[in-house]
């Protein structure tokens, strides 16, 4: 019998559980889609490329709000840390501007060439500095909701245990204990310690933040996946003085397409995202 290398889960089971790319057909077909549908928006909708730091692979596509002073969605790419980039994270663009927000798609550094602390970093100062030049970008500083999806999740929750000024985070399909990623090949890339998984794993950074918070997964996601959105919303309404996380489950996606129904007031999640957006 296979010995439980993490819970209670074999290493073949971790495997499976932490590699969403194993539950669809072809990786590279969904990572093709999201290439076409980010090219498809920044040729419908206007992007500006902005800068917010000073490595290569710092910087931001930015599309305005129909109206000023609007809300902003900051959107983290998923990819395991390694893959994608904000020209895919593009693809939400017309979603964002059709509910009246801001949108930035926030590029960061890949695993190997920069380790995960630093992805991390990035995506602090991307949020801080949309935060603090909201002035010269239009929108609300006050109204800033951070959405993060898959590995872009784990990145979201490093920026809410660290950051209290956004108002919400948006975390869907996302893992914030990692410490089972080192039993994956995913860490063939992420090449993480298991030292460097522990204090970089969210769930044990939870303290008070004003910000609203809410957590999803898919029906296709793994029971793992929905484990851990599930103690990450209890822990998180747990801390004294946070409202509680709203928990959602969207039936009839995957993995990979349950961003479709972020700004989509017809499911479960985009319901949620529109109750924050209406704030």
């Amino acid at each position: 019998m296979a010995e439980a290398v993490y819970r209670d889960l074999t290493r073949d089971e971790v495997e499976r559980e932490y590699q969403p790319a194993l539950h669809v057909p072809s990786i590279d077909a969904v990572f093709d889609e999201y290439r076409d549908r980010g090219l498809a928006a920044r040729e419908s909708l206007r992007h500006e490329r902005h800068l917010y730091g000073g490595h290569p692979d710092e910087w931001l596509w930015y599309v305005h709000a129909p109206t000023s002073r609007a809300p902003l969605v900051v959107y983290l790419h998923g990819g395991s840390w390694s893959r994608l980039s904000a020209d895919d994270g593009s693809l939400l663009a017309p979603g964002a501007h059709l509910a009246g927000c801001a949108f930035a798609s926030v590029n960061h550094s890949l695993c190997p060439h920069e380790p995960l602390e630093v992805l991390v970093q990035q995506a602090r100062r991307a949020v801080a500095h949309l935060v603090e030049d909201a002035a010269r970008y239009g929108h609300d500083p006050r109204r800033v909701i951070v959405v993060g999806h898959s590995s872009g999740a784990h990145l979201a929750a490093m920026v809410a245990v660290h950051d209290p000024r956004p108002a919400a985070f948006v975390l869907v399909s996302g893992i914030f204990d990692i410490t089972p990623i080192v039993l994956t090949p995913i860490n063939d890339d992420v090449r993480l310690t298991t030292g460097d998984a522990v204090r970089l794993s969210p769930q044990s950074l939870i303290s008070y933040s004003p910000a609203e918070c809410v957590v999803a997964w898919s029906m296709g996601d793994t029971d793992e996946c929905r484990r851990q959105a599930l103690e990450w919303a209890k822990r998180w309404g747990e801390i004294p003085g946070n409202r509680s996380a709203t928990a959602v489950v969207e039936p009839n996606r995957n993995h990979f397409d349950v961003v479709d129904d972020l700004f989509d007031a017809n499911t479960h999640l985009g319901t949620a995202v529109h109750d924050l957006l209406s704030r």
